[in-house]
């Protein structure tokens, strides 16, 4: 799925040390869904998505349940700006599984309604043809799909499900949180209490935390990076290209 900060192109380095403690009976979370892009890629048959928002919740379990029925091939810039009208203003005119597909595949670098992803006339690049074919593809392609749990709670629920439903579960969570010092998401979020909660759950016996950022408190450990180019900054002379290194962390008082 086209979304912001997806690490699906990492996912050929990624799978094999997220899969390193998956057993047999362990079960896969992702506490932080989005896109799917890991979740999707991770050859598991116990595996749980968690996602705050409403909307991209409502998509994934429309598409388990009936594919890509009901997706548009194409959405065009005035209905993009009707979707965003009925999502700001709340007027119930779509479906949530629509809000989410506009919101996040038909807009701009994947951003939740970071305006419309327009024709490129100089590239011939379709984006918003090319978020439904890719989209498409994705649910095509997803392990274990129709037995893929999805909720819509936050990662703090998971707290709560190893305390009263699988208490003695072993698990392994991956964490792809909002970025400190990036664009923000639909919601605020708070990277103070993110990291206590990794601390919390990383020491509980058998649970495995991952979490992907540029940078960790002093206390974590990098145990993969890889640099990108990240040109959804602008300048007056056109695109700028940063060079930014995507790290993956553990917390290191396991």
């Amino acid at each position: 799925m086209r979304y912001s900060g997806s690490k699906r192109r990492f996912m050929k380095e990624l799978t094999p040390i997220l899969m390193e403690h998956v057993g047999e009976y362990t079960i896969f979370i992702d506490a932080m869904m989005g896109g799917a892009n890991v979740l999707s890629e991770i050859p598991h048959d116990n595996k749980i998505g968690y996602e705050i928002n409403r909307y991209v919740f409502s998509l994934w379990r429309h598409l388990q349940t009936h594919g890509m029925d009901g997706i548009p091939e194409f959405v065009d810039e005035k209905t993009y700006n009707d979707v965003k009208n009925d999502y700001i203003n709340q007027t119930n005119k779509y479906p949530d599984y629509l809000i989410g597909y506009v919101g996040n595949c038909c807009s701009y670098g994947g951003a939740w309604f970071n305006g419309y992803a327009r024709y490129n006339h100089k590239k011939h690049e379709d984006h918003i043809r090319e978020a439904y074919n890719g989209l498409k593809k994705q649910v095509e392609n997803f392990k274990h799909f129709g037995i893929t749990r999805f909720l819509n709670r936050t990662y703090e629920d998971i707290q709560f499900m190893f305390d009263t439903i699988e208490p003695h579960a072993d698990a392994v969570i991956y964490c792809d949180p909002p970025y400190a010092d990036t664009k923000k998401y639909e919601s605020d979020f708070d990277h103070v209490k993110f990291w206590d909660w990794v601390r919390m759950m990383s020491k509980r016996k058998g649970v495995y935390v991952y979490v992907s950022e540029y940078e960790a408190p002093d206390d974590f450990e990098c145990v993969w990076e890889k640099k990108k180019k990240d040109g959804m900054g602008t300048t007056k002379s056109g695109r700028k290209q940063n060079i930014k290194t995507e790290k993956l962390f553990v917390y290191r008082g396991k």
